[in-house]
C-alpha cells in the first residue's frame, strides 16, 4: 500500500514483508528546563505512596539530602516508602521518626548504627533487606528491586543533569554506586549545592538519564563527608595483625610484580596497607593495581611508583578526593564493573589478595559483618562478599576476643560471608588457614607457623568464658542475600 509522508514522498507501508511507518513530520527540538524544587520535583515525578526512593551513601555522616528527601516526603502527605538506599549511617537518626510517622515502612539497603539498632528491637512490617554493593548493582539491573525515584547527591551539577561527586565544596569522590539508579529509575532527580556552567567537566551521571535539577544551599557537611586523614592503627596487637597479613601474602607468594590489591580503610587494613608498600619497595617489585575504595596511604604508593596503577571508586578521605580531581586520567570504577553478580567478569575477580573485616568468625570460616554479637544489626555488607569469592587470598583480620566477647566461636550470629571463599583468619594469637585450601597451607609450610580454627576458639573460650546465650523471637527483622539474590540468613528479634 502506498501513502504520501510528510515529505511528500509516496511510501509503502509494508517493505520486504516488514511494516514500516511513514514520516510525519520534523520539528525543531529543545529541552525544557530541568530545574525545580525538590518538592516540584518529586511531584512532577508522581510520587506516590508505596514508590521506592533511592539515595546513594558515599556523604556518609555528612548526608543532609536523605533526611532532606524524606521530610519533603513527609510534608507532601505521603506514606509507605520504600528506602532503597546503598546504605545509611548515624547522621540519618531521624530516618527512627519517619518509621514512627508512617513515611517509610521498608528498608532494602545497608544499615550501619542508630537506625539499625532501632530496627533489631522494632521490626519494620517488611523485614530490611541487606545487599553487598555488587549484590544490590544486580539487584536494581535485573528489576529485582525496582527503584521508581532515584534522588541522586552531586557535588557539581549543571542544570541539564550532567553531574559529579569529584569538584565543588562537598567534593566525595566519584558518583560510583548510582549510575545504575540513574539507568534504571522510572524518574531521576539530581540534588546540588553547586550549579555549574554546561557541561559539567565530570559526568559520572549523564544528563540522558536525569528528569529534574534540584539546587539546595548544602547537599552535606563536608567536614563529615570524608575525613580529613583516615589514621593508621597504633595498637600494637593490632599492627601485629597486620604485618601478620603481610607476612602471608609473601610466605603465599603473592608480593610479586603485577600483583592485584585491595583493603579497606580501617586502622588495620591501613597498616596492611602501609605494610605492604614498604615491602615491595624492599623486594623492589611493583604491583599491577589497587582497586576499590582509596585513601592517602594507596595514593602514596602508588606515587612511589609501587603501584602501576589505581582503579577505584569512592574515596575515603579529602585528599584522595582531591588527588582524583587533579588527576582526572585516573579510571574511575563503577560499582557495576567492579562486582555485578550478572556481569561477564567483575573488577574483583582479578584480585591476588583482599584484607577484610568482622565482628565474628567461627569453626567453619564464616564471617558476620552485620551484627553484632548481641544481635543487634548494626553494619551493611559493603563489597565483602563480593571481594571474598574473587580474590585468590582472602584474608579476614580480627583478635581472637574482644573483652569478654570471644570473636572467633563456633557459630557466628549471621552469616555474611560463606566460609568456602574465606582463606585465612588473621589474628592477634595466629593465623588460621582454610582447610580446604591446602595450596595455601603447602606454599607457605616451613615459613610461617599456623594455628587451627578450633585452637584460636579455644584460646577465645578460655580467655572470655564463651559466649553468651543470645534468646532470639521468630520475628525476622533482617535478611542477608548472597550476591545472586539467593538468601544467605535472617536476623532475628532478640528477645528482651
Amino acid at each position: 500500500m502506498l501513502v504520501k509522508n510528510a515529505a511528500g514522498r509516496m511510501i509503502e507501508t509494508n517493505i520486504a514483508g516488514k511494516k514500516v511507518k511513514p514520516f510525519k513530520g520534523a520539528r525543531k527540538y529543545k529541552t525544557d528546563s530541568k530545574l525545580a524544587t525538590l518538592s516540584e520535583a518529586l511531584k512532577k515525578c508522581g510520587l506516590k505512596d508505596g514508590q521506592t526512593i533511592s539515595f546513594h551513601h558515599q556523604l556518609r555522616e555528612g548526608d543532609h539530602v536523605l533526611n532532606m528527601t524524606l521530610n519533603t516526603i513527609r510534608e507532601l502527605g505521603i506514606k509507605n516508602i520504600r528506602v532503597a538506599q546503598t546504605a545509611m549511617f548515624n547522621v540519618h537518626e531521624p530516618m527512627i521518626d519517619f518509621i514512627k510517622d508512617g513515611v517509610v515502612n521498608r528498608i532494602e539497603g545497608s544499615i550501619n548504627g542508630v537506625v539499625g539498632d532501632y530496627i533489631s528491637k522494632n521490626p519494620l512490617p517488611h523485614p530490611v533487606v541487606l545487599r553487598s554493593h555488587g549484590g544490590r548493582w544486580g539487584a536494581v539491573r535485573s528489576d529485582e528491586l525496582h527503584v521508581d525515584i532515584a534522588v541522586i547527591a552531586a557535588s557539581a551539577a549543571d542544570s541539564y543533569g550532567n553531574c559529579t561527586g569529584i569538584e565543588g565544596k562537598s567534593a566525595f569522590g566519584p558518583i560510583c554506586y548510582s549510575q545504575i539508579d540513574a539507568m534504571k529509575a522510572d524518574k531521576v532527580i539530581v540534588v546540588t549545592d553547586n550549579l555549574v556552567d554546561y557541561p559539567c567537566r565530570f559526568q559520572e551521571i549523564e544528563e540522558i538519564y536525569v528528569d529534574y535539577v534540584v539546587e539546595v544551599k548544602d547537599i552535606g557537611n563536608p567536614e563529615k563527608i570524608v575525613s580529613g586523614t583516615t589514621k593508621i592503627t597504633e595498637d600494637p596487637m593490632k599492627q601485629g595483625i597486620a604485618h601478620s597479613c603481610v607476612g602471608l601474602m609473601d610466605a603465599v607468594g603473592i608480593i610479586k610484580n603485577g600483583m592485584k590489591y585491595q583493603s579497606g580503610a580501617g586502622g588495620i587494613s591501613l597498616a596492611v596497607t602501609k605494610y605492604l608498600g614498604e615491602k615491595l619497595e624492599e623486594k623492589n617489585m611493583i604491583a599491577e593495581f589497587a582497586i576499590g575504595g582509596i585513601t592517602k596511604h594507596v595514593i602514596d604508593i602508588y606515587e612511589a611508583g609501587r603501584f602501576k596503577k589505581l582503579y577505584f571508586g569512592q574515596c575515603f578521605d579529602y585528599y584522595s578526593a582531591k588527588y582524583l580531581a587533579d588527576h582526572p586520567g585516573i579510571p574511575i570504577l563503577n560499582v557495576g564493573h567492579y562486582a555485578d553478580p550478572y556481569a561477564r567478569s567483575r573488577a574483583v575477580d582479578n584480585l591476588d589478595t583482599v584484607v577484610l573485616g568482622g565482628t565474628e568468625v567461627d569453626t567453619n570460616f564464616n564471617v558476620n559483618v552485620n551484627t553484632h554479637s548481641d544481635g543487634r544489626m548494626l553494619h551493611g555488607i559493603g563489597g565483602h562478599q563480593d571481594t571474598a569469592s574473587g580474590a585468590s587470598l582472602t584474608m579476614i583480620t580480627v583478635p581472637v576476643y574482644r573483652k569478654t566477647n570471644p570473636i572467633v566461636r563456633e557459630k557466628v550470629t549471621t552469616i555474611t560471608t560463606p566460609g568456602n571463599v574465606v582463606d585465612a583468619i588473621v589474628t592477634d594469637q595466629g593465623i588460621a588457614i582454610n582447610p580446604k585450601r591446602k595450596d595455601i597451607i603447602e606454599k607457605v609450610k616451613g615459613k610461617i607457623n599456623l594455628v587451627s580454627i578450633d585452637d584460636l576458639k579455644n584460646i577465645a573460650y578460655e580467655a572470655t568464658g564463651g559466649p553468651q546465650e543470645i534468646e532470639f523471637t521468630d520475628e525476622i527483622v533482617g535478611i542477608t542475600k548472597w550476591f545472586d539474590g539467593t538468601i544467605l540468613d535472617v536476623i532475628r528479634k532478640v528477645k528482651m
